[in-house]
């Protein structure tokens, strides 16, 4: 499994000098500003407005999110568990994560970024978000691992 994470980081890697105007899946935030700066433009909807403004109906999307992550982290043997990050989410109009960028909290875990960004990456190309819109949508808001929120009724 460190074998596939170290391919992984290695593609991250080299995708990190792609030119600012194509953003890698998965990025640190703060480090391509003006790329970032675009996916903001381009993906301008939140998923609260892709949810028809059902604050309910966008935190259970969220939630089963986060909780496929802790699933899918489980399932590769990574070790999520107190990691805490800002996630910023683009998604495609149909549910894909087009981008994923993140940074980690002040008082997350200590953990490799390298290996968060390919975990990151893999579970992108592995998961698929429920919600369909008609437009492109993004959130930004914070995350801890493991997910111990609920969905709500």
């Amino acid at each position: 499994m460190k074998l596939l994470f170290s391919i992984l980081s290695f593609m991250i890697i080299a995708q990190v000098g792609t030119s600012q105007s194509e953003m890698p899946t998965v990025f640190l935030l703060g480090e391509n500003e003006k790329g970032y700066e675009q996916l903001a433009r381009d993906y301008s909807q939140s998923l609260l407005e892709a949810s028809n403004n059902d604050i309910r109906k966008a935190f259970n999307y969220w939630i089963d999110m986060m909780s496929a992550m802790d699933d899918y982290a489980d399932k590769v043997r990574f070790d999520l568990k107190g990691v805490k990050v800002w996630l910023h989410v683009f998604w495609s109009a149909d549910g894909k994560i087009d981008h994923l960028g993140y940074i980690l909290r002040p008082d997350s875990r200590n953990v490799n970024t390298a290996e968060l960004s390919a975990f990151f990456s893999s579970f992108t190309r592995s998961y698929r978000f429920p919600l369909k819109s008609q437009k492109k949508f993004n959130h930004y808001t914070g995350a801890s691992f493991p997910t111990f929120v609920q969905r709500s009724n």
